[in-house]
């Protein structure tokens, strides 16, 4: 896991910056799976593309509430609200009326649903029994980029979770940020462009300079229509 020098009031902001670029970048994923489902006629495979389109949209779903909860721990920390309780008229503490925010107990909620939503994209890209070459990114790029942003947000808040001296908890999700490399490797490789084979005057010039080639063509052709 990366080592973060940032303050305790500097992680969190970072964390949000990845997640809102991880929200941004699912648009164009998403955009392109509806597409797909459109143009797509044959039942299970329409079933199997519709069912990534659903899972990408519960991402940005869980990523919409994540960020605000990460604004919510940022802003109690800043204004130092941690678990305060009332108190009586002896100044003793009075628990009936409950306490006022824990950051870090939202805090690791946060870094649950961010291993949820990691968890959401891989389902939306395990390969099924008919349909195995459907399981990648239609825009490499753009997803990289969210897996990429969603590993730096857990590990910023991980980051935040050390600094609490919740050293298991950070243990806890690293599995989660291997997941999303992996997940990445898998899902996100482009295939190299094809080439476009020779052009006519390429093979005009080949032939002249070897005329074997011109009769191995020939032959060729003969063979394939008899």
């Amino acid at each position: 896991m990366t080592k973060h020098p940032a303050a305790d009031d500097d992680r969190l902001p970072h964390a949000v910056t990845q997640l809102v670029t991880a929200f941004e970048q699912l648009g164009a994923e998403h955009k392109a799976l509806a597409a797909e489902v459109e143009k797509t006629t044959a039942r299970e495979r329409r079933g199997t593309v519709n069912r990534m389109v659903e899972c990408i949209a519960q991402a940005g779903y869980t990523l919409n509430h994540i960020v605000n909860m990460l604004a919510t721990v940022h802003g109690l920390k800043v204004l130092g609200i941690d678990r305060q309780l009332s108190k009586d008229a002896d100044g003793r503490d009075y628990s009936p009326l409950n306490s006022l925010g824990h950051p870090g107990e939202t805090l690791y909620e946060a870094a649950g649903l961010i291993q949820a939503v990691a968890h959401t994209l891989g389902k939306a890209y395990t390969p099924t029994r008919k349909h195995p070459a459907l399981a990648r990114a239609r825009c490499p790029q753009q997803m990289a980029t969210v897996l990429s942003s969603l590993r730096a947000a857990l590990d910023w808040v991980c980051a935040d979770l050390a600094a609490n001296q919740d050293v298991e908890a950070v243990d806890q999700y690293v599995p989660t940020l291997t997941f999303l490399s992996d997940l990445e490797d898998h899902v996100c490789r482009t295939v190299p462009a094809q080439s476009a084979g020779l052009t006519a005057d390429e093979v005009a010039a080949a032939i002249r300079a070897n005329p074997l080639i011109a009769r191995a063509a020939a032959e060729a052709l003969a063979a394939s229509t008899t």
